[in-house]
């Protein structure tokens, strides 16, 4: 059976982000951190000290931290890519998104009214609802582009023979008009989509967490998705004990 299609009664749970897609999602999260702070670090470089170069050497430490973070990044979302053969369906839902179903477009408006307030109750997913599934199918692309656009300004350095070979980035830039600073704004600008889209991301995440009928931060941390019983579930669920404790009574 197919897990996105499980439905579990209020208090049990299920399986759902498997070990490689949760370390993957910590993995990445702490790299979008690192790159937020040391890119604007680069971009607005810390006033200079004055002293020995050779021992104090800031600006090139935050370079270099900025590097290996999307080195990292890099590696950890082709490890994503290939895990999606693998893994259940849940792991493979950030990279198709399933327009073409009637079902999958009513999910998606729902949600939009859920989270506008319009809807009183959301929908139950064992996986990511529509909307979340079609925002990381975005973040996902956004994060393989800044990938390439990163890895396009590292080759204009030529430190390595991996490296050069995203040259042709610096010369899509410059087939379009453009030069290497271009590449370098192309990359700032998926760095603006991707401070957007966590803003975004953590806000979705949290209301989720305390108003949805799902669990959320938990999930991604055991794997498990908790249905949460509501009130009156909880009120049915004391009343049939009861009852059950005064039929054994008789």
């Amino acid at each position: 059976m197919n897990i996105l299609d499980i439905k579990p009664k209020p208090g049990q749970g299920v399986y759902v982000y498997e070990f490689p897609v949760r370390a993957w999602h910590w993995t990445i999260a702490a790299c979008i951190f690192t790159l937020f702070v040391s890119g604007f670090c680069i971009a607005h470089p810390p006033q200079s000290l004055t002293g020995d170069p050779t021992r104090i050497f800031h600006f090139g430490h935050i370079i270099m931290t900025h590097y290996i973070a999307g080195m990292i990044l890099a590696i950890a979302m082709l490890c994503r890519l290939v895990w999606a053969f693998f893994g259940n369906a849940v792991s493979r839902q950030i990279f198709i998104v399933p327009f073409w179903r009637k079902s999958w477009r009513d999910g998606f408006v729902g949600d939009i009214k859920w989270y506008l307030f319009i809807n009183k109750k959301p929908d139950i997913n064992m996986g990511h609802n529509p909307l979340a599934q079609a925002a990381m199918f975005l973040a996902v692309l956004c994060m393989f582009y800044m990938c390439f656009t990163g890895l396009g300004v590292y080759s204009a350095k030529g430190y390595s023979a991996l490296s050069r070979s995203f040259h042709f980035m610096e010369n899509l830039a410059y087939n379009l008009g453009g030069n290497g600073i271009d590449l370098v704004l192309w990359h700032r600008m998926g760095m603006i989509f991707l401070v957007a889209f966590v803003m975004i991301h953590v806000y979705m995440v949290i209301r989720e967490e305390i108003m949805g009928r799902t669990t959320m931060i938990s999930t991604m941390t055991n794997g498990v998705r908790m249905v949460k019983a509501t009130l009156m579930q909880d009120w049915r669920d004391v009343r049939a004990e009861a009852e059950g404790r005064e039929g054994q009574a008789k």
